[in-house]
């Protein structure tokens, strides 16, 4: 076996332990951390950047034999144990599955957000891999793992197009932009939203790693998932909250890889605590955090290294912070803390309402003095 087949091997079965089988947690513990594997082609470890290949759409030429797949998706329907772009910042993360062949494959992949790509299966194949990154405030986040350093390159964030603006067409124009670069016909696409695993060079969707439960639907009613074929509510104050939540939002589950297996645009790191529900999860299984389902919230009852990061839009909890627990590091975004025997706006979305509600009590009495 080769290196880089063992590492990816490795990540395969931490990702199976991961999604809830009879021999594995739902989410790993906080604090587990995956064996140093050999990794190929990378000069210096955990610090190999992807070089970049233009500021500009534009790629070196694949050969005239190879099958040429593109790839435009706006997040992984797994998280990542990696961060991509810093602590405070979701990394999803999918699979490119190389099926066996004769001929060689050239890859783009464009991501909306932080993302790790993660290689299989007939890797050989791979002639070439061109990523393009997600802006973000920490600058351009994507690593790849499963490919040797020099046969990945990297674009500029959206200088082929913004995957997030799938439902404006943005896959066809990717893909009629990339015909006309390569002037080849045969070239296949792929966009979507949300993905697992993408076959290569055929672009068919994997459907292994996936849970019972469909994609999360946000309203203003509520959160729903499709099961059976039907929506079905999920409850809020039910004590199996974070767990649902965690299974249709991400049901790839967590993929673990080691640091210095990858390359990357930027330096990477590994998440003191998981984003999103897989971070809630480890918290909890930590004592560190109480879920109280009357509430639909969770109350810090000890020291915890930082808030989860993507707690945004349908992803926002509520915190309490115990009586002489220290406030945690990170970023709320649209979560809000508040202090469990005040009830006082610590900090998060409740201080954006506060300061809105603030300027329109100033506003009408602005209003009333013009009168």
């Amino acid at each position: 076996m080769r290196p880089g087949q063992a590492i990816l091997t490795f990540a395969a079965i931490i990702l199976l332990a991961a999604c809830g089988g009879p021999d594995g947690p739902l989410v790993p513990p906080l604090g587990t951390k995956v064996p140093p594997v050999p990794a190929e082609g990378l000069e210096h470890p955990g610090r190999t950047r992807i070089k970049r290949v233009s500021t500009a759409c534009s790629m070196p030429r694949p050969s005239e034999d190879a099958e040429i797949l593109g790839i435009m998706v706006s997040h992984g329907n797994a998280l990542s144990n990696i961060a991509v772009a810093g602590q405070d910042e979701e990394t999803t993360a999918a699979f490119i599955h190389v099926d066996p062949g004769d001929t060689p494959v050239y890859l783009i992949a464009l991501s909306g957000q932080p993302m790790l790509w993660v290689v299989e299966g007939a890797t050989e194949r791979v002639e070439r891999l061109i990523v393009q990154p997600a802006p973000t405030k920490t600058g351009p986040g994507v690593a790849v793992t499963g490919l040797t350093a020099s046969r990945v390159g990297a674009l500029n964030p959206n200088a082929c197009g913004q995957p997030y603006e799938l439902v404006h067409y943005g896959a066809e124009h990717l893909f009629q932009k990339l015909r006309s670069i390569f002037r080849r016909d045969d070239l296949r696409m792929v966009g979507v939203e949300s993905v697992g695993t993408v076959r290569a060079p055929s672009g068919k969707l994997g459907g292994a790693r996936s849970s019972r439960n469909g994609p999360m639907i946000t309203t203003d009613a509520g959160n729903y998932v499709i099961r059976d074929s039907k929506p079905v509510r999920v409850n809020p104050n039910a004590r199996n909250f974070t767990v649902n939540q965690f299974r249709s939002f991400y049901p790839g589950g967590v993929v673990m890889v080691h640091p210095e297996t990858v390359v990357s645009t930027r330096p990477v790191d590994v998440y003191d605590v998981l984003p999103a529900e897989a971070g809630l999860i480890q918290l909890v299984e930590a004592g560190a955090l109480t879920f109280v389902p009357e509430e639909a919230g969770y109350l810090i009852n000890g020291p915890i290294p930082r808030i989860p990061a993507g707690l945004n839009g349908a992803h926002s909890v509520k915190f309490g912070l115990a009586e002489g627990v220290e406030k945690p590091k990170g970023t709320f975004n649209h979560s809000s803390l508040f202090d469990a025997a005040t009830g006082e706006c610590l900090e998060g979305q409740c201080k954006w309402l506060e300061e809105i509600s603030r300027r329109d009590d100033e506003y009408r009495r602005q209003l009333r003095r013009r009168r």
